[in-house]
């Protein structure tokens, strides 16, 4: 070897490779990464359950014409259905790694009902009368949130078997 590679290899050990810092921090990394994955189902499993708790809460308020005590809901009010919704959608756009899972396409499957379900029933408070037709179509989609719901977390239960 030249002389120069030498030197390059040497302050190259030097730098740290064979310290037991290097070693320390590469099992840092890893167990990181781990969390991130083992991670990754709890967070989900949170975001199902949130957006299907809220999405039960809602189909209530439309059965009840959107009316509390004596009072209408307000705009304000239905704001903690959207923040579930930005808050879910920010997690699904942030595991883009996971996107082959099926719990992830299924969970994708139930943003946009429940997305489709908030704006509906949003639309529905804002017309003021009671429709059963659109009623019924509102609580088919709360339904359907349901069924998504359910499928999600088998689908973690399932995954979480395979991953052992």
């Amino acid at each position: 070897m030249k002389r120069n590679e030498l030197t390059l290899l040497k302050s190259f050990f030097r730098a740290g490779v064979c310290r037991p810092v290097f070693f320390l921090a590469l099992a840092a990394f890893a167990t990181a990464a781990g969390c991130y994955s083992s991670d990754y189902g709890r967070t989900m499993a949170a975001n199902v359950a949130l957006l299907s708790d809220l999405s039960d809460k809602l189909a209530d308020y439309c059965a009840t014409d959107f009316k509390l005590d004596d009072r209408q809901l307000t705009s304000e009010e239905m704001g903690e259905f959207y923040y579930a919704f930005n808050k879910a959608s920010a997690f699904s756009s942030s595991t883009p790694r996971e996107t082959s899972r099926a719990s992830h396409r299924d969970f994708v499957a139930m943003l946009i009902a429940y997305e489709r379900f908030a704006h509906g029933a949003d639309a529905y408070r804002l017309g003021g009368k009671s429709d059963p037709a659109m009623l019924a179509s509102l609580l088919s989609q709360h339904q359907l949130i349901k069924h998504l719901a359910g499928k999600v977390n088998e689908d973690l239960r399932t995954e979480a078997r395979r991953s052992k």
